[in-house]
């Protein structure tokens, strides 16, 4: 995983961390053998995550006491924390997949 934050990005490393924790929990609830490729289960794991962080329409209940809305500074640099998820995680789910989908049917 490439490890390097973009200077835009650096502030922000709380942030990207929850977004990564939830990546990882897609990791655990999403079975690789749903999926028709490696491409389909990396891009599935990473849109659930921003799609939750960002609380896009549908994702979160605003209602929730543990709901905690993005910063102001993270909805204005999406599109840099879309890609920087991309670069950082998309082997790393690609490995996954090819780990767990030996084992499929």
């Amino acid at each position: 995983m490439n490890q390097e934050i973009p200077s835009r990005l650096l502030r922000r490393g709380v942030e990207l961390e929850k977004i990564g924790d939830i990546i990882e929990y897609q990791t655990e609830i999403q079975d690789p053998c749903d999926f028709d490729d490696e491409g389909d289960y990396a891009d599935f794991c990473m849109g659930q995550a921003l799609r939750f962080y960002y609380c896009d329409e549908g994702y979160c209940d605003e209602d929730d006491e543990d709901y905690v809305e993005p910063s102001v500074g993270m909805v204005e640099v999406r599109d840099e924390v879309e890609q920087y998820i991309q670069e950082k995680y998309y082997e790393y789910l690609v490995e996954i997949y090819y780990d767990i989908s030996d084992d499929c049917e």
